[in-house]
């Protein structure tokens, strides 16, 4: 039996076309959601769904035909040329199937989808064929991956790296997996969800209080961009941070705490900070990632246990809630109205946090967070997809079309 990959469709307008689609599966699709609505269009991303955009001729978006989701789709947002940072984003409704567990011709479409997506994805310009998808939820890297992902040795900081040679796989490396090749140690999806939000914590109340000689402020130049990233092991550009909205602390002994004036630093208005000048060293932080995700959280060792991490965090995400377009992020066509512009699911806020990472685990429990799934990030050999050697991934010969 011969089964050909479902057609896929370039999406140009994702926010009109494909945002609404995903809405209905708040909160698993929230990550490609938010990676949509950020505000720096990259010309070299692909946004692309197993279904198609209206065409010119459909009937007006008012109508049941339009806005009627697909019953099963998956969609990727990619962008081969960001390496070292997450090139992709992808999204299956298969996350969101409820009880009992998924049948095989659901695990077979579902798969089939995904699969098209890569295939389309693997034609994209990049230097190396191994690309890396972010924040994957685990029920799709299984699916996926199948069996053989269960071979490879977990990393703390997956690369795309280089093209591999086959004889070098092995059951410790990131050889071995088939199509995955590489896979990150377990992250935590924790959810801040609006209040009344099913799958989702409450969000605790206040801005954030910190004590006597540190202040809230923004991040100031290069030098404190280039500060931030050597505080943390995960792949990190000057450019794109630069583009996203953050939040700073500094410390002056003897000075008095100013956590009530406004110093977020916004992706569409990086204003100079008045609240934190002349008060010193930076010595805690956090960023809004592009797929709306709490990002880069550091403190310095030197003031750590003093609840910097969850004020700097809860003032970030209070940010997010009270204006999320001046954040980075655009409302979804159809979202209606929200706070900020935002549209419905604004109140979203989440975090990916290692399993190990207790303190983090802790920042967002008190943020009012909720346990949500597993996620991992995955170095993907896009060849592999296309190679004949995989057309065997669903179980029966597979014809690889790109639509």
């Amino acid at each position: 039996m011969t089964t050909t990959l479902p057609q896929t469709y370039i999406h140009s307008a994702p926010l009109a076309t494909l945002a609404p689609h995903l809405l209905p599966h708040l909160p698993k699709s929230l990550p490609l959601l938010r990676r949509l609505q950020f505000h720096t269009a990259s010309p070299s991303a692909r946004i692309i769904a197993t279904f198609p955009p209206p065409s010119s001729s459909s009937p007006p978006p008012t109508t049941t035909t339009n806005t009627a989701p697909p019953a099963s789709f998956a969609a990727i947002w990619a962008d081969r040329t960001r390496a070292p940072e997450t090139e992709c984003w992808i999204f299956s409704t298969f996350e969101t199937l409820p009880p009992p567990p998924p049948t095989p011709s659901q695990r077979h479409e579902a798969r089939a989808q995904c699969l098209a997506l890569l295939a389309v994805t693997a034609r994209l310009p990049a230097t190396t064929p191994l690309t890396i998808i972010g924040s994957l939820n685990e029920s799709l890297l299984r699916l996926i991956g199948g069996e053989e992902v269960g071979r490879l040795a977990p990393q703390k900081v997956v690369s795309r790296g280089t093209e591999h040679d086959d004889d070098d796989d092995d059951d410790t490396g990131t050889g071995g997996g088939g199509v995955i090749r590489g896979v990150s140690v377990p992250y935590c999806k924790w959810l801040i969800g609006p209040p009344g939000a099913e799958g989702g914590g409450g969000r605790s109340q206040g801005v954030g209080s910190l004590p006597p000689g540190y202040a809230f402020d923004e991040l100031r130049g290069e030098d404190e961009l280039k500060l931030t990233i050597a505080r943390t092991e995960i792949p990190k550009t000057e450019e794109t941070l630069a583009q996203l909205g953050c939040c700073g602390v500094r410390h002056t002994p003897g000075s008095a705490s100013t956590a009530t004036a406004t110093a977020t630093r916004t992706a569409a208005d990086a204003r100079e900070g008045e609240e934190g000048q002349g008060r010193g060293a930076l010595v805690a932080w956090a960023f809004l990632g592009v797929d709306g995700s709490l990002t880069s959280l550091h403190v310095e060792p030197e003031h750590r246990g003093r609840g910097l991490a969850k004020a700097v965090s809860r003032r970030l995400f209070r940010s997010l809630a009270d204006d999320a377009s001046a954040m980075g992020f655009r409302a979804a066509d159809g979202a209606g109205d929200g706070v900020g512009g935002y549209g419905r699911g604004e109140g979203w806020a989440h975090s990916d946090v290692a399993e190990e990472n207790l303190g983090s685990a802790g920042v967002a429990r008190a943020m009012g967070g909720k346990e949500g799934w597993r996620v991992r990030w995955v170095s993907v050999d896009l060849a592999a997809v296309v190679e004949e050697r995989w057309t065997k991934l669903l179980g029966e010969e597979v014809v690889v079309r790109v639509g």
